[in-house]
C-alpha cells in the first residue's frame, strides 16, 4: 500500500527538518508499505521551503508544493490530497501537522487500523491512552469542550472530532463539493462527509506534543468557524424539536470560548 503523509507548512523552519527525519525513521518500521511525504508550503517567509528542498535531495520520497500565497490549512490539504491521488497514485493519505505536535511514533497505530479494514482512522487525544500537553487551562478547556460540543450537537460517536491527525483510505474518501471552512473547522466537515458515507471509522490514542518553536495558531476566527460549521451541519438534518438544543448548546459553547479567551 502506498501511503502519503501530507504536511501543510507556514514558517516551520524550526521544526520541519527534525520532523522529516523522524518520519523517515518511522517509515523504516513499516517496510510493507511505500511511503511519501508531501509538504504544501503556504508562502512561508522564512527558509522552510529551502529546508524541505535540502531534505528532498537526500530523500526521494519527499515532495514540495509551493503555493503562491497563504490560502488556509483546508486549501493546503486539498491541494496535497489532489497531488497524492492524481500524481502519486496513493492508496491512503495522512493529515499531519508541521509544527511538531503530532508524534510520528503514533503512525504505526493508525496504519494498523487501516490494515484491519478501517477507512478513516483518527488519532485521538480523548480516548483511553491518548493525551494532550499540560496546556494553560484556557486552551485545555477550549480543546476539550470543542470536541464535546461537536459530539453532542451532531450526535457522533467520535471523541476527538477536531483532531488534525488522520489517515484516510483513498477509495473511501468523500470530498464535499464545497468546504464550509478554509481553516481548522474543515476537519469537522470532512468527518461529517465520511460518517454520512458509511465509512468505517476508528479512533486510536495519540500523544499530542507541545509546540517547541512557536505558539498556538488558534484564533477567534477558528472558534467562530467551528461553531458555524457545526451549526450548519446540524441544521441540514434538523428535526424541529431539536432547534432548542442547538440554540442552548451554541450559547453555552460561545460563552465558554469567550470566558477562556478573556482569562
Amino acid at each position: 500500500m502506498r501511503i502519503s503523509v501530507i504536511i501543510p507548512t507556514y514558517n516551520e523552519s524550526g521544526s520541519i527538518a527534525s520532523l522529516l527525519e523522524e518520519l523517515q525513521n518511522v517509515f523504516t518500521t513499516e517496510p510493507k508499505h511505500q511511503w511519501d511525504i508531501v509538504v504544501v508550503d503556504g508562502a512561508s517567509t522564512d527558509c522552510t521551503p529551502d529546508i524541505v528542498k535540502e531534505k528532498r535531495a537526500a530523500y526521494k520520497n519527499v515532495y514540495l508544493i509551493e503555493e503562491g500565497k497563504k490560502r488556509g490549512i483546508a486549501a493546503a490539504y486539498m491541494t496535497g490530497i489532489r497531488y497524492v491521488v492524481d500524481r502519486l497514485q496513493a492508496d491512503a493519505f495522512m493529515e499531519f501537522d508541521g509544527d511538531g505536535q503530532h508524534d510520528p511514533r503514533d503512525i504505526p497505530n493508525l496504519v494498523a487500523k487501516l490494515d484491519e479494514g478501517y477507512d478513516y482512522v483518527i488519532g485521538s487525544r480523548y480516548v483511553e491512552g491518548g493525551s494532550a500537553p499540560e496546556w494553560a487551562w484556557q486552551r485545555k478547556l477550549l480543546s476539550r469542550f470543542g470536541s464535546l460540543y461537536t459530539r453532542w450537537l451532531l450526535e457522533w460517536d467520535v471523541h476527538d472530532a477536531t483532531s488534525g491527525f488522520k489517515l484516510t483510505r483513498v477509495k473511501s474518501f468523500v470530498q464535499p463539493k464545497q468546504l464550509l471552512s478554509r481553516h481548522y473547522a474543515y476537519k469537522i466537515h470532512l468527518l461529517s462527509a465520511m460518517i454520512e458515507s458509511g465509512a468505517r471509522i476508528a479512533e486510536v490514542p495519540i500523544t499530542f506534543r507541545n509546540r517547541e518553536f512557536n505558539t498556538s495558531k488558534s484564533t477567534w476566527r477558528d472558534i467562530v468557524e467551528s461553531l458555524k460549521v457545526t451549526g450548519i451541519l446540524r441544521l441540514r438534518t434538523l428535526h424541529k424539536w431539536r432547534l432548542l438544543k442547538i440554540v442552548v448548546l451554541s450559547a453555552i459553547a460561545f460563552g465558554i470560548a469567550l470566558y477562556a479567551i478573556r482569562y
